[in-house]
């Protein structure tokens, strides 16, 4: 058992690997293609999508992969979130689309950002899709088979950006900023493909989904959202506030300081955070792992287990998080040298190098939480981060500019994580 899990985590972890630097390079691609202007818009609309995706998914990926792997009977899960998400997915898309035009006249102050917002309507589907796909995966205990669909995804990004820039080598703002947010669905169509090969569904099964929906009970759907909500909770909290961010912070400045605010926020986003945050392709495997595993030996009173898995995850990621974040303390300008083909942001890098080194423990602790059925305990920790990185942005802002970015981007992480870490030490010490 112990040599299988060993070789399982090394795998994912591999798979993992390639999958972040097949990602970076798309991020590098898009830093060397994209002008300033349209890297600027990406960026300002790049919230507005991960807000999308939050309200799309719904959290249900994550309680179908948990309730799953406590299921004997893994097909009615399956239907439940597929149900939900249909019926959830209609109503986002038609509010999104009539509220396109106000959100970027009157919310973003950006009417130029309208066409970028209608480039993320064919993402709302199919990122539900791939989501339900890769969490029944998971619940199944095919984890290889959900962190290879990363792969397709990306490499899938990959082409469609080459072959948009090789084949129109002369593209305005405009529309250079919807290419790269098309290829996000094109990556995320193609992942869909990958994984409903893997699971190979039969046709008549699809044909008897309609009936299937009219035989939903009350308690399955319960059982389904009872988890997804609060998963949902501190998800749409933490994008929220990253929907919050760049309206919050141009509050009450003239007009040069708010293009120098969006510059500043512009270069943290796209270029510092990329960096910094490197090591969540192994976090978020690892909790993504961790979630349906604990949950399936501790309801089976496998504790010792149960336990020896979480710790081997967070002890991996906390010395992945440290390795990293050493690496860009001591060479912050030679790592923006190799991505970007510049040094501007290195002192910044520098700055954020050490205390996002817990930033690595903080997917691993949440996915514990909900594991132990602490979802609302999350949701809290997350929420109280979130709004005291609001508030410091809010009321510094003015006077620092944006030198306030990273400051209020680190003190809510550090808040949110400790809180996390708090709590489960606490679940822990009253559950053994």
């Amino acid at each position: 058992m112990k040599k299988k899990l060993i070789a399982s985590t090394f795998i994912l972890v591999a798979i993992s690997f390639i999958a972040k630097i097949l990602s970076f390079l798309v991020r590098i691609l898009l830093a060397r293609k994209l002008s300033s202007d349209a890297m600027n818009y990406y960026t300002l609309a790049a919230p507005t999508m991960v807000f999308c995706i939050t309200l799309a998914q719904m959290g249900i990926p994550g309680a179908l992969s948990k309730v799953v792997a406590q299921s004997n009977n893994t097909k009615k899960p399956l239907v439940v979130s597929i149900f939900l998400s249909l019926a959830n997915n209609i109503c986002l898309c038609i509010i999104y689309a009539l509220c396109i035009p106000f959100l970027a006249q009157y919310v973003l102050k950006q009417k130029e950002l309208t066409p970028i917002l209608y480039a993320i309507l064919p993402l709302i589907p199919l990122v539900s899709i791939s989501g339900i796909l890769k969490g029944y995966l998971l619940g199944i205990q095919k984890h290889i088979s959900a962190n290879v669909c990363q792969l397709f995804e990306e490499v899938s990004r990959i082409l469609f950006l080459y072959l948009m820039f090789v084949s129109y080598p002369y593209m305005d703002v405009m529309t250079m900023a919807k290419v790269a947010m098309y290829s996000i669905s094109v990556g995320e169509a193609c992942s869909c493909l990958y994984m409903l090969y893997t699971l190979n569904i039969p046709m008549k099964t699809i044909k008897q989904l309609p009936a299937s929906f009219q035989q939903l009970q009350r308690q399955q759907l319960y059982e389904i959202l009872s988890v997804s909500l609060p998963i949902t909770g501190s998800r749409f909290i933490g994008s929220l506030t990253y929907f919050l961010e760049p309206i919050i912070m141009v509050i009450g400045l003239t007009s040069l300081q708010a293009d120098e605010m969006v510059q500043a926020y512009g270069q943290l986003n796209a270029y510092i955070l990329p960096i910094i945050t490197m090591p969540s392709f192994l976090t978020i495997t690892l909790s993504n792992f961790l979630l349906p595993s604990f949950t399936y030996h501790y309801t089976r009173k496998r504790y010792k287990h149960a336990q020896k898995l979480f710790t081997t995850i967070l002890f991996t990621c906390f010395l992945v998080g440290m390795g990293f974040s050493a690496l860009c303390f001591l060479y912050p300008e030679q790592l923006m040298q190799i991505f970007y083909h510049k040094t501007q942001g290195a002192i910044l890098l520098k700055q954020l190098a050490i205390p996002f080194s817990l930033y690595s423990l903080q997917p691993v602790l949440s996915s514990m939480l909900h594991a132990l059925s602490l979802s609302k305990q999350s949701v809290m920790d997350t929420f109280i981060g979130s709004i005291t990185r609001l508030t410091i942005l809010f009321l510094f802002a003015s006077s620092m500019q944006s030198s306030i970015l990273p400051i209020a981007l680190t003190i809510g992480m550090l808040v949110t994580t400790i809180m996390h870490a708090i709590r489960l030490s606490v679940a822990l010490q009253h559950n053994t």
